[in-house]
């Protein structure tokens, strides 16, 4: 009897450890990030320089000329790398495994790949919808549109900066090839969705917080800093939710030792990148209805 019962109890115990793994496997398979890797793996000669950028986005605006076919032999090459980030962004989850107990030192070059991926991507559109494959093209920025928002999963400022400035930069590219008229009822469904699935955008106050949080081992020692930078991460909450809280927070910064001031983020530079999000994603919302 008692040799059953240990039969038994091992037999459960097993199930469960398999069940586990399974599990925790199933995870892996469904993190978007992983796929993400593997496309930064994939890119090839594909830094673009921030000038590039700025003309890009000026094109974007419609205010400027812009070449495509220059970056042609730069599409091609890095295009495996663009369709494993799309074929990722069909995930459910990103989790870029971010260890906050790194503190000032968590790793960010993910955000700079992304970047670089990211601006391809609106390159890679661009080529596609003047081409003539308009669903190639709506296909690549709805893709876009999830990739940024994948960007700013889980990070502090860095990231979501970056995943600002390439949702803006697909927002502004759907925003011209919905001002261009010739798109299907079906393709205008498909970027009225993605559209619909950014949300509010992106979770600024939690950004901020990780920031900062970050910085709280250089006070573990120092009692005075360490609840100057608590009253200051609260207070940086508090504006980016509403930013009438500035005056509140601007005090809470300059009654903070100097040392501890110098490495706040402007509050008014990052409510600034927040207000552009805003204001560009209501413009193509404008433009969808």
């Amino acid at each position: 009897m008692k040799r059953i019962r240990l039969m038994g109890s091992t037999a459960v115990m097993l199930m469960f450890v398999f069940g586990t793994a399974m599990a925790q496997r199933t995870a892996l398979a469904d993190n978007a990030a992983l796929r993400y890797w593997a496309a930064f793996s994939q890119l090839q000669d594909a830094a673009i320089t921030d000038q590039e950028a700025k003309e890009l986005d000026s094109v974007l605006d419609g205010m400027g000329p812009f070449d495509i076919s220059r970056y042609n032999d730069l599409i091609q090459k890095n295009t495996p790398a663009l369709e494993i980030m799309a074929r990722g962004t069909l995930l459910p989850n990103c989790d870029w495994g971010l260890d906050y107990g790194l503190g000032e030192n968590v790793p960010v070059d993910y955000a700079r790949k992304a970047l670089v991926l990211g601006r391809l991507n609106i390159l890679y559109a661009m080529r596609l919808y003047h081409s003539g494959n308009k669903d190639g093209a709506i296909d690549a920025v709805v893709a876009g549109l999830r990739f940024s928002q994948d960007v700013a999963n889980g990070g502090a400022l860095f990231p979501t900066l970056v995943a600002k400035d390439l949702l803006v930069s697909h927002f502004m590219a759907a925003g011209d090839a919905l001002r261009m008229g010739q798109l299907s009822a079906a393709q205008r469904s498909r970027l009225q969705n993605a559209v619909t699935a950014v949300g509010k955008g992106l979770d600024w106050p939690a950004a901020a917080k990780r920031d900062m949080e970050a910085l709280a081992p250089r006070y573990s020692g120092d009692s005075q800093g360490a609840a100057a930078l608590s009253r200051i991460i609260s207070a940086y909450g508090a504006f980016l939710k509403d930013e009438s809280n500035l005056a509140s927070l601007m005090n809470a910064i300059n009654q903070a030792p100097p040392d501890l001031q110098g490495l706040i983020p402007n509050p008014k530079r990052v409510e600034q990148q927040k207000q552009e999000f805003t204001n560009k994603l209501q413009q193509l919302r404008a433009v969808l209805q």
